[in-house]
């Protein structure tokens, strides 16, 4: 039994049971035993590969876009970049590699990363050791009074989550308990909550489960803000879904070791956990006076021109690595792997 389990065992014992907000902070986020605490929780080596770390082009194809926006804007001076949750910091490398090319826009940006994980953060330092970049572990740590872009790869997914299920005409918080040290599912009955739902879906036991993630509204009214004050715009990528919030049901809370699914409740701080991100949710906390776009990852990645500049690219690579950039291109943009599953939401 690891020391993460121990410890969620004995809040247990002193609370009854705890949220499954709570156990995904534990989880993920404490300070010495969470999974993001732990040295390899990316790449081949670890439970998931992200789009940059499959290659470049997601994240050159990206900075092209900030570029292009930073035109449409006029050219402002005074410009940051800022990207939640960066992983190691390859996507961040492979934009700076284009934005270099740029001068103009180069020399008037500031590159900020927010990031909460100390192992995440030195291993971010390491790959961009060489580059002009600072790290916030909030939002609310970014200079006011400048244009921001912001991008977010797969950041939203791993926000904890709480979730509720329909229980005789109630709605109560779903809770985790043990039995035997073994960790298990339970409700709590403590609060009743009255949620609007659709009476057509059920849950896989016959009892619906509808999620939220009180965290959106932080980040996206942050976002907002910031747009509305000084210009800007936002992307933000990841898997999840557009289904309106009111009719959203479903248990989306899934764990992922050596890549393979695993329960949720096993091995807690050594998997990754993440739930579909609810994109009607997001939009929910945007001013109407920004424009939003949704998107498909592989529509919006094709529209950025991602076939020509995978062929750029090959022409200076020989027909091995061609190949094989090839191959890892098709698996941003093929609707059985990512193309489909991840979506795209667009502010400006």
């Amino acid at each position: 039994m690891s020391q993460l389990h121990s410890l969620i065992l004995q809040e247990i014992k002193d609370k009854g049971s705890i949220t499954v907000k709570r156990f995904m902070e534990l989880a993920l986020y404490h300070p010495e035993y969470g999974y993001y605490v732990s040295e390899k929780v990316l790449g081949k080596q670890g439970d998931y590969i992200t789009a940059p770390e499959l290659t470049q082009v997601f994240g050159e194809l990206l900075a092209l876009w900030f570029v292009d926006l930073w035109h449409r804007l006029g050219k402002p001076e005074c410009v940051q970049l800022v990207e939640l949750g960066p992983g190691r910091g390859l996507m961040m490398q492979d934009m700076l590699r284009i934005f270099k090319k740029f001068p103009d826009f180069f020399q008037n940006l500031d590159v900020y990363l927010m990031e909460v994980s100390s192992v995440l953060m030195a291993a971010q330092q390491a790959i961009l050791k060489d580059e002009r970049v600072c790290w916030v572990t909030d939002l609310k740590d970014l200079p006011e009074n400048k244009v921001t872009f912001f991008v977010a790869n797969e950041f939203f997914d791993a926000l904890p989550i709480e979730q509720y299920v329909e229980n005789e005409g109630d709605w109560v918080e779903r809770c985790i308990t043990s039995k035997d040290s073994v960790l298990v599912f339970d409700l709590s009955y403590s609060d009743l909550i009255r949620v609007s739902m659709d009476p057509r879906v059920e849950h896989e036991d016959d009892k619906m489960i509808k999620e939220t993630c009180p965290a959106y509204g932080y980040y996206m009214q942050e976002i907002t803000r910031r747009l509305l004050k000084n210009r800007g715009g936002a992307i933000i990528i990841d898997y999840g879904d557009d289904v309106p919030v009111e009719s959203r049901v479903g248990d989306t809370l899934q764990a992922l070791y050596q890549h393979k699914r695993t329960d949720v409740l096993e091995n807690p701080g050594e998997q990754d956990l993440t739930h579909h991100v609810s994109f009607a949710a997001l939009k929910h906390y945007i001013d109407p006076s920004l424009k939003t776009e949704m998107s498909t990852q592989s529509d919006f990645l094709f529209t950025l021109g991602l076939e020509q500049w995978v062929e750029k690219l090959c022409l200076n690579l020989d027909p091995e690595n061609a190949a094989k950039l090839k191959i890892a291109v098709t698996r941003l943009v093929t609707p059985r792997e990512m193309g489909r599953l991840f979506k795209v939401l667009i502010i400006e």
